[in-house]
C-alpha cells in the first residue's frame, strides 16, 4: 500500500473491533517479529475535522513502530455525517477496550498502551488520555499520548474565534447556547486532573486551522495538575504534515514522538533519540 512516496506492507490483521448502529469500525493492525515484542501497543487516529479521513493515513507510522516491537493498529471513528460527539470519542474509547480484552491473543500489556492522533485525530486521543470509559470494567483511558496540533478546548475555541465554524457545531451536535454541557465534556483540556496520561504535544504557532492556544492550554491543565508534559512549538510545519513521512517536520517530530513512548510504556526507556532512516 503507498501513501505519498513510501511504500507500507499491508496490515498483518484487519478486524472489527466495534459495531456501533450495526456499522463496522475496523482496525489495521501491524505486529512485531517474532522475538521482538515488547508488550506495548500504540493506537493511531487519524484528523480529518471529524468529518473526513481514513484510518489509512497513519499506515507508514503504524508499521515503522511495529519493528520497533510495538502491537500497533489504525482504527476507524464514525464521523459527523453518520453520528455527532460524542460518537468519535465513544468509538476510540471502544478501540482501546478491545486492546486490553484482547491482550493475551495480540501480546499485549493493559497498562502499556499509548494514543498518536493529528488535528481531529489530536482531539481524540487527548480525550482518550483524560477521559476514562471504564464500561464492562475496562479502562479505556491510554498510559501516553502524542497530540499533533489537536483542539482542547471548545469554550475557549468559540469565544477566541472571529466567527464560530459550521464544522465544531456539527462535531458537537448544537450551538454553544444550545448545548453548553456537550461543548464542556468534549474539551479534554477541562477534563485533565492527577491521574490524566502523560502528553507529548506538537503546534504550529502560526496553525490557521487550529490555533495555537490550544495546546497552550492543555499544557496548562497538565502542569498545574503535575502530569508529565512535553511541549514542542513547530514553526512553519502547518497543519496536518504528520502524515507525510518526506516532510521535515515529520522527520525532526517523529524520532521525539518515539522516544516519548518508549520512555513512557517500555520497561526500558530510551536513554537518547534513536536516529533511524526515514
Amino acid at each position: 500500500m503507498k501513501y505519498y512516496d513510501r511504500e507500507t506492507p499491508d496490515p498483518d490483521l484487519t478486524e472489527c473491533f466495534a459495531k456501533p448502529g450495526g456499522q463496522e469500525l475496523l482496525a489495521d493492525v501491524f505486529m512485531p517479529d517474532a522475538g521482538s515484542q515488547t508488550g506495548a501497543a500504540v493506537v493511531f487516529v487519524h484528523g480529518g475535522g471529524w468529518n473526513a479521513g481514513e484510518r489509512q493515513a497513519f499506515l507508514w507510522h503504524a508499521h515503522r513502530l511495529s519493528l520497533r516491537g510495538y502491537v500497533t493498529c489504525t482504527i476507524d471513528y464514525r464521523l459527523t455525517d453518520t453520528a455527532p460527539f460524542p460518537a468519535a470519542v465513544e468509538d476510540c474509547q471502544a478501540a482501546v477496550r478491545w486492546l486490553r480484552r484482547n491482550a493475551e491473543r495480540l501480546d499485549v500489556s493493559r497498562d502499556r498502551i499509548g494514543a498518536v492522533g493529528s488535528s481531529a485525530g489530536g482531539h481524540l486521543v487527548a480525550c482518550l488520555g483524560a477521559v476514562d470509559d471504564d464500561r464492562d470494567e475496562i479502562s479505556s483511558k491510554v498510559n501516553c499520548v502524542v497530540d499533533v496540533h489537536g483542539v482542547h478546548d471548545f469554550l475557549s475555541l468559540a469565544e477566541n474565534a472571529g466567527q464560530v465554524k459550521a464544522g465544531w457545531e456539527a462535531f458537537i451536535g448544537g450551538t454553544l447556547a444550545e448545548r453548553r454541557d456537550l461543548w464542556i465534556q468534549a474539551s479534554p483540556a477541562l477534563h485533565v486532573d492527577a491521574s490524566s496520561a502523560p502528553m507529548f504535544l506538537v503546534h504550529d504557532p502560526d496553525d490557521s486551522t487550529v490555533p495555537y492556544d490550544q495546546s497552550l492550554l492543555l499544557a496548562h491543565a497538565l502542569m498545574a495538575n503535575g502530569r508529565p508534559l512535553r511541549f514542542l512549538p513547530s514553526p512553519g510545519s502547518g497543519h496536518g504534515f504528520v502524515y507525510n513521512p518526506g516532510n521535515q517536520w515529520t522527520q525532526n517530530v517523529w524520532p521525539l514522538a518515539v522516544a516519548w513512548l518508549d520512555d513512557h510504556l517500555l520497561d526500558t526507556p530510551s536513554a537518547e533519540l534513536l536516529e533511524e532512516e526515514i
